[in-house]
C-alpha cells in the first residue's frame, strides 16, 4: 500500500543486493501516454468523489495497467532478479512466477507518510483538506481489501506500525529466495542503476512539464559505481542530472 515506506525499502534492498528494480510509480507518464486519457478535472477526482468511488476506481485503474507493467518486465534484458513495488500489484493480478510480500501501515502511520511526501494531485484542488480525507479514506478502503484478497489467496502480508519495520519485513521474506542470487557475480551493476535512474528522471521531467514546475528542487539518485553493494546516493536538481546525462558523465557519491 502506499505509505508504509515501501519505496525507500526497495531502493534499499536493490541496491544493497544488487536487483534490478522496477518502480511502478516512476513510469505513471509513461503508462498514461499508453492508456485512455482521463478527462476529469483533479476537483472531480479528488474532491466530488467518495472514498469508495475512489477505490474502485484505483483498482480498475490498476488492472488495466497490469497489461503494460507485463510488457515492461518482458522486456527487461538482465540476469539479475528483478524486484517490482508499487500499490497497484493487487493480489489477484500476481502472476505464478512472483513471491509477493503485501505491506499494510496502521492508519496513523499512513497519514503521517503520505502528508510527509509533500504535494500531490489533492493538495492542487479546490478544497485540499477533503482531498486529503478521500484519499486516506480510500487508502484504508484499499488496505482492507488487499488483507481480504491475500489471504484468499494465501499471499504474506505484514502489518507495518513503524516505517523502520519494511526493510527488514522485505528481508525475511526475500532473502531466502536471493540465495543463488548472492552466490554469484552480479553483473553490471552500474547499468542497473543507471536505467533505474534513468527511468526516475524521465518521470521527473515529464512531472515538471506537466505541471509547470520552474524550481523542481533535489531529490536522491542512485550512485552509478561499479561497486557491488554501493548504498551510496547522489543528491541531484533535475537540471544537473540531465546535464550530466547530456554529457555522459555518471552519477557518482563523492
Amino acid at each position: 500500500m502506499s505509505g508504509v515506506g515501501k519505496t525507500t525499502a526497495a531502493l534499499t534492498l536493490a541496491h544493497r543486493y544488487d536487483l534490478r528494480l522496477y518502480t511502478i510509480d516512476a513510469r505513471t507518464y509513461e503508462h498514461a501516454a499508453k492508456m485512455a486519457p482521463d478527462k476529469r478535472t483533479l476537483d472531480e477526482i479528488w474532491v466530488e468523489t467518495t472514498p469508495e468511488r475512489l477505490a474502485d476506481w484505483f483498482e480498475e485503474l490498476s488492472r488495466e495497467r497490469f497489461r503494460l507493467i507485463l510488457e515492461d518486465l518482458a522486456a527487461i534484458d538482465d540476469e539479475a532478479p528483478i524486484l517490482v513495488e508499487g500499490p497497484q500489484v493487487l493480489p489477484e493480478l500476481v502472476p505464478p512466477e512472483a513471491s509477493p510480500l503485501f505491506a499494510v501501515a496502521a492508519p496513523e502511520l499512513q497519514c503521517r507518510l503520505v502528508q510527509a511526501q509533500g504535494p500531490s494531485g489533492a493538495a492542487r484542488t479546490r478544497d485540499p483538506e477533503r482531498a486529503l480525507a478521500n484519499r486516506l479514506g480510500r487508502d484504508e478502503i484499499l488496505a482492507e481489501r488487499l488483507r481480504a484478497n491475500a489471504a484468499e489467496l494465501g499471499f504474506p502480508v505484514v502489518e507495518v506500525e513503524a516505517v523502520e519495520e519494511t526493510l527488514p519485513a522485505l528481508e525475511r521474506r526475500f532473502l531466502p529466495l536471493l540465495e543463488p542470487w548472492l552466490a554469484q557475480p552480479h553483473g553490471d551493476v552500474s547499468a542497473r542503476r543507471r536505467e533505474e535512474n534513468d527511468t526516475r528522471l524521465r518521470q521527473w521531467r515529464s512531472h515538471v512539464d506537466a505541471v509547470g514546475i520552474e524550481n523542481p528542487g533535489e531529490i536522491e539518485l542512485a550512485c552509478e559505481c561499479e561497486a557491488a553493494g554501493c548504498e551510496l546516493t547522489v543528491r541531484s536538481g533535475l537540471f544537473e542530472a540531465e546535464a550530466a546525462r547530456s554529457a555522459g558523465e555518471p552519477l557518482r557519491a563523492h
